[in-house]
């Protein structure tokens, strides 16, 4: 029996140290594992970072490229390649000629139209003033039987030379002097012209207002171009109410058509 105990306890410390061996080999194994992943993710990172670095380089070279390209698209566009209609042009034209209205062409373009109203009123003076230029004896001139030769509305001759202008509007439409004057005449006939008024003119001019309703000027009296001298109506030889109107110079008839 005591002989044997030597023997177990050298197989217990022999067994010992071998485990310890084993595992110290397992220990250095598991430890250089981790130093080798460690090394691997370092340079994983390293790659990471390069890759990253290089990308970011190249952003701006492919925008560079992006906008080379298209200067280059650009100009290889000639203005010859580009067809514009004719219309088209004519309405950039009128786009152009509106995108250059300054305040100063503006202020010209108020002062032209002020220069042609100032005209137009001198204009109207004039006639006032010029026998040359007449102002019409009724406020609207409504044509029914012009100057020169007709048919007689009346008796129905051919033929018949009619001296002056007819306008045929409703009876008491106001009647007025074409230009400033003396009344030389009022008078008053069952035929003929009827109620009459004739005033004389300077420069040997004359009007005669004709077929009137009534007349409210007197001989002799001056008025000026406008004032109302009588009203409208059918006396005399007449087939309903108008104004027979008539212009003379020097005696002889003129178409009035030609004063206003």
């Amino acid at each position: 029996m005591n002989s044997n105990s030597p023997m177990r306890g050298r197989r217990r410390s022999t067994d010992t140290s071998l485990i310890a061996i084993v595992r110290g080999n397992r220990a250095t194994d598991r430890s250089n594992k981790k130093i080798a992943s460690a090394t691997r993710g370092q340079k994983f990172s390293v790659a990471l970072a390069a890759a990253g670095i290089l990308a970011l380089a190249a952003v701006p070279t492919a925008q560079a490229g992006a906008e080379q390209l298209a200067a280059t698209q650009a100009s290889s566009v000639t203005p010859a390649a580009v067809t514009v209609p004719e219309d088209a042009k004519a309405d950039f034209k009128r786009v152009e000629v509106i995108g250059k209205a300054t305040p100063k062409a503006a202020k010209m373009e108020a002062e032209a139209a002020s220069i042609k109203d100032a005209a137009k009123a001198k204009k109207e003076a004039a006639k006032k003033a010029d026998p040359k230029g007449l102002v019409s004896p009724v406020q609207k001139m409504v044509t029914s039987s012009g100057f020169g030769y007709r048919i007689n509305p009346v008796t129905g001759a051919a033929g018949e030379f009619h001296n002056g202008l007819d306008f045929a509007l409703a009876c008491g439409t106001p009647v007025k002097a074409a230009a400033a004057g003396t009344v030389s005449e009022t008078s008053s006939s069952a035929g003929g012209y009827g109620n009459r008024i004739v005033i004389k003119h300077a420069g040997g001019l004359t009007t005669t207002y004709n077929h009137l309703q009534n007349i409210s000027a007197a001989k002799g009296q001056k008025v000026a171009a406008g004032d109302k001298i009588g009203a409208l109506g059918t006396t005399g030889n007449t087939t309903g109410c108008h104004l027979h109107f008539e212009v003379l110079k020097g005696g002889s008839e003129i178409d009035p058509a030609k004063f206003f």
